[in-house]
């Protein structure tokens, strides 16, 4: 006797969804969604990453007495060595982090988070503009400025063709409540006051 193994439309769907309903491998949220690919831990919320070229940067959230952004740590890295973390130690993020969303009169948006490390700052950023209101005309860019003492050290830009997660420093409970705003614009971005 010959058995039929091929399955049914409905025993396919049904192993569909009973496979999506297994905890995922993917150890960060965007949105809630899991995501891979960042320097973000289990747990963690990525609020900002990128590659730039063989680099990865990012910062990351995780959950202290009631606020999803209670702790932040900013990385930077490749997947296999992490080059710099900060702070090492838990702290309230109130006290290293800052930031603002600003836009030029409707050319374009700057969403900006600077940490504080020492003398040091990292302020990652995400830029969208559109000189003619048009959809055809838009670009983005996205990327880390690094000063110290005030000083312009460096700017690593994102890779333009990759995907850069942006879009929590946005959360209506992060700017302004999780971190303070901050007023001074990262160099590089004349237009915006």
């Amino acid at each position: 006797m010959k058995t039929d193994r091929s399955l049914s439309p409905s025993a396919m769907a049904l192993l569909v969804l009973t496979a999506g309903a297994l905890p995922q491998a993917q150890a960060q949220s965007y949105f809630g969604s899991p995501v891979e690919g960042t320097l973000c831990h289990t747990g963690e919320t990525v609020l900002f990453a990128c590659p730039s070229g063989q680099k990865r940067i990012a910062v990351c959230a995780a959950p202290v007495e009631g606020s999803p952004f209670g702790v932040l740590r900013y990385r930077f890295g490749s997947s296999s060595h992490t080059e710099l973390e900060f702070p090492i130690r838990p702290q309230p993020a109130r006290e290293y982090a800052s930031g603002n969303s600003l836009g030029d009169g409707g050319r374009g948006t700057l969403v900006y988070l600077r940490l504080n490390n020492g003398g040091t700052s990292y302020t990652v950023y995400a830029e969208a503009v559109s000189p003619t209101y048009q959809r055809t005309d838009a670009s983005e860019r996205s990327g880390v400025v690094v000063e110290r003492h005030g000083k312009l050290l460096s700017r690593l830009t994102c890779d333009a063709e990759a995907r850069t997660y942006s879009g929590m420093l946005l959360d209506p409970k992060f700017l302004g409540d999780a971190v303070p705003l901050d007023p001074r614009v990262p160099p590089g971005f004349p237009t915006y006051k």
